[in-house]
């Protein structure tokens, strides 16, 4: 599944982890000099993991440098 903030795209995957659904996403390298971070986020459904996962990214990218 691809996401798309800010003009960032994120491919997000997500995985069953016992009674738990991990979402974890990561964004393609833009450059020599941009360190990509990956993002992950675990919820009791699919819906609640990719919530988090989505806030933790607007989080991180409050502010995006021109």
């Amino acid at each position: 599944m691809d996401w798309e903030h800010k003009g960032v795209k994120f491919t997000i995957t997500i995985e069953k982890a016992g009674t738990f659904v991990l979402a974890s996403a990561r964004a393609p390298r833009e450059g020599i000099f941009v360190r990509v971070r990956p993002f992950s986020a675990l919820g009791k459904s699919e819906e609640e993991a990719l919530e988090l996962l989505q806030q933790q990214i607007k989080m991180e990218f409050r502010r995006v440098p021109e």
